[in-house]
C-alpha cells in the first residue's frame, strides 16, 4: 500500500486487490493500528466492510462503525477518507500538517467549550445563589475565557499568516500580529471580502481594547494574572456569549476553508461591497451599508493598529 499526501491529508492508498488483502490479514491478524485510508474503487471498501461482517447498507446509515468488543473503529468522512483503527476509540494525531493552523483549530475548540459551559451556568437559575457552585464557576470562568480568547486570537493570525506565505513575527504582541495581518490581506487582495468584514474586523475590537490598557500591560502575562492595572472583566451575558461563539467559529471555519480550498474559499470572494449594495433593495439598506463600511467605499484598506 502506498502513502499518499493530497491537499495536506495523509492517507493510505488501497488501489488495488493485492492492497485490500493486504489490508484484511493485518486487521484479522489483530495488527493494531490507526490511520487514514482511501480506496481508489468502492468496491475495495463494500469488501473490506463485508469482510468484517459489517453490513455496507448498515454502514451508511451513520457512516461510521464501532464495536467495543472488536476495538474497531472504521469512519467515512464527506471527502471520501475512511478512518481505521484496531485500538479502539481514537482522533487522528493532527488536524492538518500546518502546525500553525493546528494550534489555531485546536485553540478554537478550548475556547469553544468554555464559552459553551459559560452559556450553561449562565442559564441555571442557581447561578444567582452567590453560594452555589454555579455562582463560583464563574470566577474561574472568566479568566479562563480572557486568557485563552487572546491566545485564540494570536494563533489566528498566525495560522493565517502561514496559509498566505507569510513569516510571522516572533512576538505575541497582539496589535503587531494584527497589523502583519491587516498587511497581508492587502497584499494578497483578500481585503473587500467576507474575510475581512465577517471575520477579520470583529476582532478588531479585542485588539483594540488590549491596546487601550494603561500601564506596563504584558498581553503574554495575562494567563498570569500579572497585570496590575488591567481591570478587563467578562459579561456573563447569554446573547453577548453566544454571539461571540458564532464569531469564533466563523473564524475557525475561516481557517479550514482557506487550508483545504485555497483562495477558492468563499470568504475569499472579492467585490463584497459591491455585491450587498446591489442586493440592497431599498436606499434605507443601502445607507446601512454606507454607514457600516465606509472604509470599503472609499477604498480605506483598514484602520490602522
Amino acid at each position: 500500500m502506498e502513502f499518499i499526501t493530497e491537499k495536506g491529508e495523509e492517507f493510505i492508498l488501497v488501489s488495488d486487490q493485492t492492497h485490500l488483502e493486504e489490508l484484511i490479514t493485518r486487521i484479522s491478524e489483530g495488527e493494531q493500528f490507526a490511520y487514514q485510508f482511501k480506496f481508489s474503487e468502492r468496491d475495495f471498501f463494500i469488501k473490506l466492510l463485508g469482510s468484517l461482517r459489517i453490513n455496507y447498507e448498515d454502514f451508511t446509515t451513520k457512516y461510521y462503525h464501532f464495536d467495543a468488543n472488536r476495538k474497531l473503529h472504521i469512519s467515512e468522512s464527506e471527502f471520501g477518507y475512511v478512518w481505521i483503527s484496531t485500538v479502539g476509540l481514537i482522533a487522528k494525531n493532527k488536524s492538518t500538517t500546518n502546525r500553525a493552523v493546528n494550534s489555531c483549530l485546536n485553540q478554537h475548540t478550548v475556547i469553544s467549550m468554555l464559552l459553551k459551559e459559560s452559556i450553561e451556568v449562565v442559564q441555571d437559575e442557581r447561578v444567582y445563589d452567590i453560594d452555589s457552585y454555579n455562582f463560583g464557576l464563574l470566577a474561574n470562568l472568566s479568566p479562563a475565557i480572557y486568557h485563552n480568547l487572546a491566545f485564540y486570537v494570536e494563533v489566528f493570525c498566525k495560522a493565517y499568516l502561514s496559509l498566505t506565505g507569510t513569516q510571522a513575527p516572533k512576538s505575541h504582541k497582539l496589535s503587531l500580529l494584527y497589523q502583519k495581518t491587516v498587511e497581508a490581506m492587502i497584499s494578497n487582495s483578500h481585503n473587500d471580502s467576507l474575510f475581512q468584514i465577517s471575520v477579520l474586523e470583529p476582532l478588531y475590537s479585542f485588539v483594540e481594547h488590549l491596546g487601550k490598557i494603561p500601564g506596563d500591560f504584558k498581553e503574554h502575562f495575562i494567563k498570569y494574572d500579572d497585570n496590575p492595572q488591567d481591570d478587563t472583566v467578562i459579561l456573563f451575558e447569554v446573547p453577548k456569549l453566544i454571539e461571540m461563539t458564532y464569531l469564533l467559529e466563523l473564524t475557525a471555519d475561516f481557517i479550514s476553508d482557506y487550508y483545504y480550498m485555497g483562495a477558492d474559499t468563499h470568504y475569499l470572494r472579492s467585490n463584497v461591497y459591491q455585491r450587498m449594495l446591489d442586493k440592497a433593495d431599498t436606499e434605507e439598506k443601502k445607507e446601512r451599508i454606507h454607514a457600516l463600511y465606509p472604509h470599503l467605499a472609499k477604498n480605506i484598506k483598514f484602520p490602522n493598529t
